[in-house]
């Protein structure tokens, strides 16, 4: 099996870089929306680096700006918001991205740098993103509901990468390399089922469905975007361990989506932490679950039974325990660090000047005034 995968993957890719180098390079990256509220800061000042033939997990609550991130990446993230302003009734936040909303001294749109491969992201024109959107890098998208065409069969779709990125595909040759893709994904009955539509697949084979979909074309960086959110249990181990053959077999970097510590420690490398729009905190997989240095790390890898007995099993004493209070209103940020409301740890700096985000050792940033000062309980 692991012969019949690697044949089909080096196919379809060519040379690859040498493992380890710098993939996708994301400095200072800002990522802003209009909304009757005020600015939406989805993704404020953000840097960080996935490595070629890793896996980094993006972990945060519900509405840190984790989707915003991947649509930033992608170079989907201004035509979204767009869309969203275009549709308010308001027609004020239709003109909000070339004016600038009144009393504001940001400006919604994407701003920073997205380097992929060498070449820089954020500055190349939508037709040059087309050529690598869906080719080198390829998204899963939350949301199984609305994430495939219910009006075309499931190999007519699954082979849509192929057939825009490749002028001359021959039918023969694309079916048989859409039941290849189907059946790496472990598709019961590929052969038979891949005429059906969407609507006769459960939602553990649309996820695999969509995951085809995300290598067929031979990417070298997969975003998965919550991509066991909407499956039972058992649904979430099958998916996640077909993310894992994918991982060691295809050999393609992963970024990993989630608000669950306990899905980002069944594959991630490194993990960054984000909150509020800004990672809080990034570092190995290993040095974020068993000794993490961020107050909101801290309160996140106590929020899980599954990150609990990970530390028992590593002779560490857990503490099951929640955070305390809601996430911020990205329209309405607090000053300072965006976790002082519900930190334990405040002091009256972390509610006047925003941290900086600084190396504490070699691959290890955090944002935090207290760093070094403070102990987990």
């Amino acid at each position: 099996m692991k012969l019949f995968i690697s044949v089909i993957f080096m196919a379809g890719l060519g040379v690859r870089m040498t493992k380890g180098d710098p993939l996708l390079i994301v400095e200072n990256l800002k990522a802003y929306y209009p909304s009757k509220k005020g600015l939406i800061r989805a993704v404020d000042d953000v840097s960080f680096i996935i490595r070629e033939g890793e896996c980094v997990g993006l972990l945060g609550e519900s509405g840190s700006g984790k989707s915003s991130m991947a649509l930033s990446i992608m170079g989907l993230f201004e035509r979204v918001a767009r869309f969203a302003a275009g549709a308010s009734s308001d027609p004020e936040l239709r003109k909000a991205f070339d004016k600038g909303l009144q009393g504001e001294v940001d400006k919604p749109g994407l701003s920073g740098k997205v380097s992929f491969r060498g070449k820089e992201l954020t500055k190349m024109p939508q037709e040059e993103l087309i050529k690598i959107r869906g080719k080198e890098i390829s998204l899963i998208p939350q949301g199984l509901g609305h994430a495939l065409n219910p009006q075309h069969s499931i190999g007519h779709q699954t082979a849509e990468p192929i057939e825009v990125h490749e002028e001359e595909v021959r039918l023969l040759e694309l079916k048989k390399k859409v039941l290849e893709y189907l059946g790496v994904v472990q598709l019961a009955d590929a052969g038979l089922r891949f005429v059906l539509d969407p609507g006769c697949f459960s939602g553990g084979e649309s996820q695999r469905i969509l995951i085809a979909m995300a290598l067929i074309a031979g990417p070298y960086l997969v975003i998965a975007d919550e991509p066991t959110s909407a499956l039972d249990v058992t649904m979430q181990r099958e998916i996640l361990n077909v993310l894992r053959m994918i991982k060691e077999e295809f050999d393609v970097s992963l970024l990993l989506i989630s608000h669950d510590a306990g899905v980002i420690a069944e594959l991630a490398d490194r993990v960054a932490v984000m909150y509020a729009g800004k990672i809080l905190e990034s570092g190995a997989a290993v040095q974020m679950f068993h000794n993490p240095q961020h107050p909101y790390t801290m309160g996140l890898m106590s929020s899980f039974p599954t990150i609990a007995m990970m530390q028992i099993k590593a002779g560490k004493k857990p503490r099951l325990r929640g955070i305390p209070g809601d996430p911020p209103d990205l329209a309405n940020i607090p000053s300072g660090c965006p976790f002082h409301p519900r930190c334990r740890y405040v002091i009256d700096l972390c509610k006047e000047k925003i941290p900086e985000d600084r190396e504490v050792e070699p691959d290890h940033h955090i944002r935090c005034h207290r760093w070094g000062e403070i102990s987990e309980e």
